[in-house]
């Protein structure tokens, strides 16, 4: 009898100290886990894995990096938690920038290439002169006067910095002066009235009509001015293909020639 106890008791301690070892590994495991969560963490959140290089191209009126500073991305900020997207819907707010990428790589560099807006032409709204890029986004307004090329619309509903144009026959005279060459269109003036689209260039009249392939208007004037037509005549491009000429002293008589019939016979 006695050592049925001293066995049972054998037994009960072994089993005692089994589950101790088994509490023990357990709470190694533990530990062990914490531990390697709190090197991750603190790993990620080290200059080992910090944002240590940041490249921008794309720029010269902008500046992205004081962009992501104000997100509080930069040098020294985890990669981990650098949001690309919020970056980038934060960079396209400025109405200078139209396009944006921006692209994270571990351990630690950020690269934002941004595409900017070129300002085509001055326009006045309200009496008050804004430049706007060929999408139509006034990306800037200005206090020193109007500077051609110009355009002058009672059309258009934008009338802050960001807003972009809709209308359009505004869109159409902008879309007519980004196809003019430079040198026609430093001296271009267009007049938005309603639906209908008109222009000056150069001291030439030209009626453009509705807003309505105006790449192909602008290469018909283009080839017109470059045959030497007489200064001041005003030019009938609204139908593209058959564009009308009309020199100024036949203006007074209502005279309008397409240039077909205004070329000499044989």
């Amino acid at each position: 009898m006695n050592t049925m106890d001293h066995r049972i008791a054998e037994r009960r301690q072994q089993v005692t100290e089994d589950r101790a070892r088994g509490r023990l590994r357990w709470l190694i495991w533990i530990v062990l886990a914490v531990v390697a969560v709190a090197l991750t963490v603190w790993l990620v959140n080290s200059p080992l894995l910090s944002i240590r290089s940041v490249t921008v191209t794309g720029t010269q009126r902008t500046d992205p990096a004081a962009i992501a500073a104000d997100l509080a991305i930069g040098p020294g900020t985890p990669t981990m938690s650098v949001n690309a997207g919020a970056l980038e819907a934060a960079l396209l707010e400025n109405p200078w920038i139209a396009e944006a990428d921006v692209i994270v790589s571990w351990p630690g560099s950020m690269e934002i290439h941004v595409v900017e807006r070129v300002p085509v032409a001055s326009i006045t709204i309200d009496d008050v002169v804004f430049h706007t890029a060929a999408d139509g986004v006034l990306v800037e307004r200005t206090s020193g006067g109007a500077i051609p090329p110009l355009i002058v619309t009672d059309r258009s509903a934008a009338t802050h910095v960001g807003d972009q144009i809709t209308d359009g026959s505004t869109l159409g005279a902008i879309e007519f002066l980004v196809a003019l060459p430079p040198a026609l269109r430093r001296s271009a003036e267009v007049t938005v009235t309603g639906t209908t689209v008109a222009a000056n260039v150069g001291g030439f009249i030209i009626l453009l009509g509705r807003p309505a392939d105006m790449a192909a208007k602008a290469a018909a004037v283009e080839a017109l001015l470059a045959t030497g037509i007489e200064p001041g005549s005003r030019v009938d491009v609204t139908a593209p293909l058959r564009p009308a000429v009309a020199p100024p002293q036949s203006q007074l008589e209502g005279e309008t020639k397409t240039v077909e019939e205004s070329q000499p016979s044989d």
